[in-house]
């Protein structure tokens, strides 16, 4: 396990009149996630507040859990769907571990559910399940509520088959959420601690793949639009009563590419695209921290030789969007840069002060770490010389 750490002085205010500036100085550090034994091969998706960190190894699709300051263990799982950098799932309160799990149907064919870790390398397919194949992709910070999406419980006799987004709880089973009339498809992948609010995506069509964010309030669908009234793109995640939603760019010809937050306070707010991205990069804000000050995500860079790469940023209300390589360079530490294939940032901490990235470097070896930010209360009488803390 490699760890970098580099501390840098962040000037936050500077005084014209007499006075002092007030600085904090931010330190960071990088700790690389080690690969399990016997699987040089792995990748992560998800962090719980203490900072445990889910993932898998491939090709077998097995579960791995690194907690701070242990070896990683490989918790199994059997057949499993992965979808990079979603699935599997921890709560934030690291109750719950999700993964989609392939399980005997009618006949030859194999049917997905979503399994709940029970302990040591074993799983359980959760109950009360009403739809045909379903995915999580998404739990509740207490680990209690899932959500995700599945195929009629009968498809339908011809044409295409819609994802209808679904609601998951212990007591209740799985319940289908209802979909717009003039809507084909939809997913859900975040949800609130009480199940009340829950959030995703839909799509007008079969042949039109654009995705819009939903909310689902008490089980009913409001389209989340900006000031101007225009749909933004899916929604991604939200903070534990789901008071905050983030999501993407709209994927089609209509609408902002530019990722977003949601507020009940302020409506939608854009994020300004990172200044690499190109004019028709979709950016991807994945998750927030509880208040939202803190956004994490992806946007694309199209590369004249590795051709479209993938570009973590870090997004904080009080600094705006900057890219995670660039970040980290600015203090002292080499992890990505413009020769890998991808780095984005997964997830983040309730507090904000934990990041997880996944990568692919210049060698094409699949590479992990957390990055801890810790503010320090020392403050600087002249911007550069401490006096405290006392």
């Amino acid at each position: 396990m490699r760890v970098f750490s580099g501390p840098r002085r962040r000037l936050l205010t500077l005084c014209f009149a007499i006075g002092c500036p007030v600085a904090f100085a931010d330190s960071v550090s990088l700790t690389e996630l080690p690969a399990p034994d016997g699987y040089p091969v792995a990748g992560v998706s998800n962090i719980a507040a203490d900072g445990t960190v889910i993932g898998v190894v491939y090709p077998d699709g097995l579960v791995v859990r690194w907690r701070p300051g242990a070896d990683p263990e490989v918790l199994g799982g059997g057949i499993t769907f992965t979808l990079d950098n979603i699935l599997p799932l921890i709560s934030k309160d690291g109750s719950a571990i999700v993964a989609s799990g392939y399980f005997p149907g009618d006949g030859d064919a194999l049917v997905a559910a979503p399994e709940l870790w029970s302990g040591a390398t074993d799983w359980a397919r959760i109950s009360g399940i009403t739809l045909g194949s379903s995915s999580p992709f998404g739990v509740s910070y207490d680990g209690r509520t899932l959500v995700g999406s599945g195929e009629p419980a009968v498809p339908p006799a011809e044409g295409p088959t819609p994802q209808l987004p679904w609601i998951w709880n212990e007591a209740g089973g799985q319940v289908e959420l209802a979909l717009p009339d003039e809507v084909f498809s939809g997913q859900a992948w975040a949800v609130s601690n009480d199940g009340s609010v829950a959030a995703g995506f839909v799509e007008l069509t079969a042949d039109d793949a654009a995705r819009y964010g939903m909310r689902w309030v008490a089980g009913v669908p409001t389209w989340i639009t900006d000031a101007d009234g225009l749909r933004v793109g899916q929604a991604i995640g939200c903070n534990s009563d789901c008071s905050v939603i983030v999501g993407a760019g709209v994927t089609g010809d209509v609408g902002s590419k530019q990722a977003w937050r949601w507020s009940e306070a302020a409506g939608v707010q854009y994020l300004d695209p990172p200044a690499d991205a190109g004019a028709d990069a979709v950016v991807y804000a994945f998750e927030s921290n509880e208040d939202g000050t803190v956004i994490v995500g992806s946007y694309v860079v199209f590369d004249p030789t590795l051709g479209p790469t993938n570009h973590g940023f870090l997004w904080t209300a009080a600094d705006g969007m900057r890219d995670i390589s660039q970040y980290l360079a600015d203090y002292g530490i080499e992890f990505g840069g413009a020769d890998w294939v991808d780095l984005l940032v997964d997830a983040v901490t309730p507090d904000g002060k934990t990041l997880l990235l996944n990568g692919l470097d210049a060698d094409y070896t699949r590479r992990r770490a957390v990055v801890q930010i810790a503010v320090d209360d020392w403050i600087f009488a002249d911007g550069f010389e401490p006096i405290g803390p006392l």
